[in-house]
C-alpha cells in the first residue's frame, strides 16, 4: 500500500511540475535572441516565424528533453530595433521524431481547402523520399483571444519545397 501511495504522489509531483513549467511560460518576457541562443529561463530558442499580424510570432523553444510552441507578441524595441517579447500561449511536446517538423509561417508549405494561411501551425511527417508529408496535428492561432485552437487535419495538405 505504501509503495503504492509513493507511486502515486510521485506521478502527481511529476505532471504538477511540468503543468506548472509550461503553464510559467505565459507571461515570460524576454528580449529577442538569435536562434541556438537560450534565454535566462533556460530554454533554448530553435527558430520561428511571424503571422498574419506581424506583432505576433510562433516560436520553437526546448528546455530539458521537452519542445515548446510559444505564441508571442511583441511588447515594444530596442534602439537596434531588437523586439521585447511576452508569451501569451503554449504548447508542449516531446522531442520530434527525425521525419517530423512543424510547418507555418511563411516557411509553409501548407493550404487548407487549397489556400495558405500564416495563422496556421502543422505538426507533419515526411513520407519517405516523396514530395509529401502526413499531416499528425494542426492549429490556429485565434490573435483576438492570443491562443492556439486545435485544427482538425481534414483538407489541410503539406508539400515538400526541397527534396
Amino acid at each position: 500500500m505504501k509503495f503504492k501511495f509513493l507511486l502515486l504522489l510521485t506521478f502527481l509531483v511529476f505532471t504538477l511540475n511540468i503543468a506548472a513549467q509550461k503553464k510559467g511560460f505565459i507571461g515570460y518576457k524576454h528580449k529577442g535572441v538569435v536562434v541556438g541562443e537560450t534565454l535566462p529561463n533556460g530554454a533554448k530558442d530553435l527558430g520561428g516565424g511571424l503571422l498574419s499580424d506581424e506583432n505576433y510570432a510562433v516560436t520553437r523553444y526546448s528546455k530539458g528533453k521537452k519542445h515548446y510552441l510559444w505564441l508571442e507578441k511583441i511588447t515594444g524595441r530596442d534602439r537596434e530595433g531588437v523586439p521585447s517579447w511576452i508569451v501569451k500561449d503554449v504548447l508542449e511536446f516531446d522531442a520530434l521524431r527525425k521525419n517530423q517538423q512543424f510547418l507555418f509561417s511563411y516557411s509553409s508549405t501548407c493550404t487548407t481547402g487549397g489556400k495558405s494561411n500564416l495563422d496556421t501551425i502543422v505538426l507533419a511527417e515526411r513520407i519517405g523520399k516523396t514530395k509529401k508529408y502526413k499531416v499528425l496535428k494542426a492549429w490556429k492561432v485565434n490573435i483576438s483571444k492570443e491562443k492556439f485552437v486545435k485544427l482538425p487535419i481534414k483538407g489541410i495538405h503539406c508539400r515538400v519545397e526541397n527534396p
